[in-house]
């Protein structure tokens, strides 16, 4: 037997309804409403079920709380949904338009049990109020659903009462519904808005995110996933992590692949889990009710996949659809944007790619005519240069043999002697830079090398106020090498650093093996003490003919770059951390491929060779 709270009559049932109308009426959702109003019913001594019903079942928006009603609820309504059977179960909820007393509540629950196969706790039903009131609830002149307040109490004057708080329940609930769907709307034109205007190089995982957060806001979707269609495989790939589920769905569904002729591809579907197409069971064991899954496409190209699942036992209607579609056009928009710009910036990647290649091919192409050019002004020169200076020496000697100068007329010779001897080491300079070189990499011992460029260097132009020290931390592998040419690079860094100290000073040559992207290459250092290094100079020092010295050829270091680049290694210069001199830093890496053509000049054209 029910033992409800004492249940006021006339002007005091009036009252204790009007305030709590006036509570509903402040509550902007309809999940607050009708908690709103089952919070104030109750405290006025009833026990209630809000329902509201379409064409395909009814569904309990609020259950007093109590553990008799929840109970019996349990038995034959395991979710908030229950379907209609073919005979429209359920009666107190009817569409009359005005409220009904029943005063034998507990026959007619008995008669719904057996009627779903099920034989109710006695106990249970005897906890229930045997009287009831059923007022039907109205929202935009349709029959939303019913009110049932139970209540030992009840009277059939109290039914006027409850009739017009139900008419102000209806009015609430219109006016809920209406700003709910307001608010969805907002959010949904919100998430166009921001779509529309996201540049290419927004973050398209945290906007589809969002969008799909928003999806599931306005479509009152537990769960939902983004795919995105990948061209290439033709699979459906998971856009960043699902919303409000992480169970095996998203490792089962992270990369999958639709039949184009599967209907999941080319229309939305909305559908109950137990009647998925494929992957009931699995969609069932996670709790999942209800799914609808909407192919995104544009101009009927696929471009992705938006699912959505609900855990209550609420299907999808048509609205909960159009609205997910809409909003997925806009998603689908933003993928492929994010496609087509990725796919953008990879052809001008490789286009831009292609040109730096064409246009290095052009400055190789440039240079090679250059030394062609300067190849046959060598042999000219060679020819025509040196058959003098010969001539020029052979005189010096002779005069200096019959003429025995002493004085000025000794230093004048003497000066002719040393011009002539500075032209001819420039036409060797000369041929040195433009003579074809083949380069024979092999395995080599560094030491010896550089030992032997060091000697070289001060047979040559070192005086006596420069001295060359040599710095090997450990013992250094053989490297793959042209020993004759790196030695030829090394004399000249050498003397380079020994003409840039005309006061004397310290030359130091550092080799040592240090990584390049995770590779040992050999890195050799020429440091001097010199008058260190001008922009000008740091910028143009490799190039042919350019020199700061007085006597200098300017091809010194451009030899030095010729051989390292043939070794496909780099040369650079700096200055040192002190201001004084500069530092040369030479790398080679380990391998005995070469650079082709890299020291072989074109050959003359045949009009100068037979000039």
């Amino acid at each position: 037997m029910s033992t409800s709270k004492a249940l006021l009559h006339g002007d005091g049932l009036l009252r204790a309804l009007t305030e709590t109308a006036l509570e509903v009426q402040r509550a902007r959702f309809l999940t607050e409403l009708v908690t709103a109003a089952g919070q104030g019913l109750e405290k006025m001594g009833f026990e209630l079920a809000v329902i509201s019903m379409d064409e395909a079942g009814y569904w309990i928006r609020y259950l007093t709380p109590k553990p008799h009603l929840l109970a019996l609820k349990a038995q034959v309504v395991p979710g908030d949904r229950q379907e209609l059977g073919p005979e429209g179960e359920f009666r107190l909820v009817t569409a009359d338009e005005e409220p009904v007393l029943l005063t034998s509540l507990h026959d007619a629950l008995r008669a719904y049990h057996h009627l779903n196969g099920h034989e109710p706790v006695e106990a249970l039903v005897q906890q229930v109020p045997n009287t009831c009131a059923v007022a039907p609830l109205h929202v935009r002149r349709s029959h939303w659903g019913a009110l049932v307040l139970m209540h030992d109490e009840l009277k059939e004057e109290d039914l006027a009462i409850i009739r017009l708080f139900a008419l102000q329940l209806g009015s609430a609930i219109e006016v809920s519904e209406g700003f709910e769907q307001l608010e969805r709307r907002r959010a949904e034109l919100d998430l166009v808005h921001e779509l529309a205007i996201s540049g290419p190089r927004a973050d398209s995982r945290a906007l589809c995110r969002r969008a799909l957060e928003t999806v599931c806001r306005t479509s009152d979707s537990d769960a939902g996933m983004l795919h995105r269609f990948d061209v290439d495989s033709g699979d459906y790939v998971l856009v960043g992590d699902a919303f409000g589920y992480q169970g095996r769905l998203v490792d089962e569904y992270r990369r999958f692949r639709i039949d184009p002729e599967n209907p999941l591809a080319r229309s939305p579907l909305a559908v109950a889990a137990k009647d998925l197409p494929y992957g009931a069971d699995l969609v069932r064991g996670e709790g999942l009710l209800h799914m609808a899954v909407v192919p995104l496409a544009i101009e009927g190209k696929p471009v992705g996949l938006l699912s959505l699942a609900r855990t209550r036992d609420v299907p999808y209607g048509d609205h909960d659809i159009r609205s997910a579609e809409i909003l997925g056009v806009q998603m689908a928009s933003q993928l492929e944007r994010a496609r087509l710009y990725d796919e953008a910036n990879r052809l001008y990647g490789d286009l831009k790619t292609s040109y730096d290649a064409l246009a290095r091919t052009q400055q190789e192409l440039v240079r090679h005519e250059r030394l062609a050019a300067l190849g046959e002004l060598a042999a000219v020169m060679a020819h025509e240069v040196r058959n003098p200076l010969g001539v020029i020496f052979n005189s010096l000697t002779t005069l200096k043999r019959l003429l025995r100068p002493t004085g000025d007329s000794e230093m004048l010779l003497n000066m002719v002697g040393e011009e002539a001897d500075r032209l001819n080491r420039i036409v060797g300079d000369l041929l040195d830079f433009v003579r074809p070189y083949e380069l024979v990499k092999k395995p080599m011992a560094v030491e010896p090398i550089i030992a032997s460029a060091v000697d070289a260097a001060a047979q040559s132009t070192l005086h006596s106020s420069v001295r060359v020290l040599t710095e090997f931390p450990r013992e250094l592998p053989a490297f793959p090498l042209d020993a004759h040419l790196l030695k030829q690079a090394l004399v000249n860094l050498i003397v380079n650093a020994a003409q840039a100290m005309p006061r004397g000073g310290t030359v130091t040559v550092r080799a040592t093996v240090e990584p390049v992207a995770g590779v040992p290459w050999l890195t050799v250092r020429v440091q001097d003490e010199g008058v260190g290094l001008t922009p000008r100079a740091a910028e143009k020092m490799f190039q042919p003919f350019f020199t700061t010295k007085a006597t200098g050829t300017g091809l010194g270091l451009a030899v030095v770059k010729r051989i390292v680049d043939a070794h496909l290694g780099e040369v650079t210069a700096r200055a040192n951390p002190n201001g004084e001199g500069t530092t040369f830093t030479v790398r080679f890496p380990p391998t005995t491929e070469t650079r082709s053509g890299a020291l072989t000049p074109p050959r003359p054209s045949p009009a100068f060779r037979n000039g």
